[in-house]
């Protein structure tokens, strides 16, 4: 297939590797062949050297919607299928979570189930004013999957998130920011050159330093103070060992910019 005809789109620019989602017929929806191809883009940006930080959008009017509507129905018929598709899903949200990489969302409109989810598996996440949330899993009568409800939990608490998720509830923009589901919310014209903007300005930092502090973070929701303080003193102490720190050092006491090369 033609580099331009892929789904999703996929390019790199200076050191940023934007993701786009490319169904915008069907609000980029996901069946199985689109899930192994945004898993193929993500494993891609990944080991790639040149590659700093990882963007995630949607084309058309919206974010994604999820499982392909129709996929979820043949669901019901067949109990492997069900298995199959939900367990893909999941994968496919793992994956982007587990990217060692700075990962940034740029959230053009709706999204809905399992897309939030994958919204949610990034580390920053900018949504544009049209941007909402749709938990509709009980209006179909499913259960949250790929890792909405850990994501919700963790984000806004134990009581909320069943309140949002047993009522159906669709979030817009304002009432994610408030919530801390979303980083910041701009105008729907200036978003993509918002999340560029962002992207590039870490993508200019320390790639190991970065993707140490993106480990350190992750591991202190989870662990004890003690434990995360001994992981931070070893993550510290490989860090002082590149390039980059005694570059940033060097640059600190010379009072000028720092040039990294992520080594």
């Amino acid at each position: 297939m033609d580099e331009k005809e892929r789904t999703p789109l996929y390019r790199v620019e200076d050191g940023v590797a934007i993701l786009t989602l490319n169904r915008p017929e069907t609000l980029n929806s996901f069946t199985t062949d689109f899930v192994h191809e945004i898993n193929d883009a993500i494993r891609r940006a990944e080991e790639d050297e040149a590659v700093r930080v990882l963007l995630l959008t949607g084309e058309g009017r919206g974010f994604t919607s999820g499982g392909n509507l129709s996929e979820l129905a043949a669901m019901n018929l067949d109990r492997k299928r069900a298995i199959y598709d939900v367990d893909s899903t999941a994968d496919m949200v793992r994956l982007l979570y587990n990217v060692k990489k700075p990962v940034i969302a740029a959230i053009n409109g709706p999204a809905f189930g399992a897309g939030i989810a994958l919204a949610m598996a990034c580390d920053i996440l900018l949504a544009s004013e049209r941007a909402q949330f749709g938990f509709s899993f009980t209006a179909l009568g499913f259960c949250p999957d790929s890792g909405t409800s850990w994501f919700l939990t963790r984000r806004v608490g134990y009581y909320k998130a069943c309140e949002i998720l047993f009522s159906a509830k669709t979030l817009g923009a304002e009432e994610l920011h408030a919530l801390g589901l979303v980083n910041a919310v701009v105008p729907h014209e200036e978003l993509m050159a918002t999340a560029r903007k962002t992207a590039g300005r870490i993508a200019k930092g320390p790639a190991l330093a970065l993707m140490l502090q993106k480990r350190v973070l992750r591991n202190a929701v989870t662990t004890s103070f003690e434990q995360n303080r001994d992981y931070e003193a070893i993550s510290q102490i490989f860090a002082s060992q590149t390039d980059d720190c005694r570059e940033g050092l060097s640059a600190a006491l010379e009072r000028r910019r720092p040039e990294f090369r992520g080594k």
